[in-house]
């Protein structure tokens, strides 16, 4: 990651809305170091963002998620933007938001 690919932007992303992975650094390859467990109160706060791996969640109820941000918690703390309510992130991160590619009804 580049210097100029962080945006130091301190935000609450909000609650995360399922199990979510943080990581040693804004990558899938990157080894997890905690594992935060969604309880629908808990906002948690980011000190900046930065664009990473490409992350595809298609779990949530709205849609699939997808996203190249990552939110950095602290110092080798990350936490990709899919586990936070898409809507919500619109607000902080404008066109850096997750796409939402609403999920196609069952025939």
């Amino acid at each position: 990651m580049t210097a100029t690919s962080y945006h130091p932007a301190p935000s609450t992303p909000g609650p995360i809305w399922r199990d979510a992975n943080v990581r040693s650094g804004p990558s899938l390859t990157s080894p997890v170091v905690e594992l935060l467990l969604p309880d629908g109160t808990t906002a948690h706060t980011a000190e900046g963002w930065a664009l990473g791996d490409e992350v595809v969640e298609g779990e949530n109820p709205v849609g699939e998620i997808v996203s190249s941000v990552w939110f950095k918690f602290g110092d080798g703390r990350w936490c990709s933007a899919v586990n936070f309510d898409p809507a919500h992130l619109r607000s902080l991160l404008g066109d850096a938001a997750p796409l939402v590619r609403p999920h196609t009804p069952a025939r």
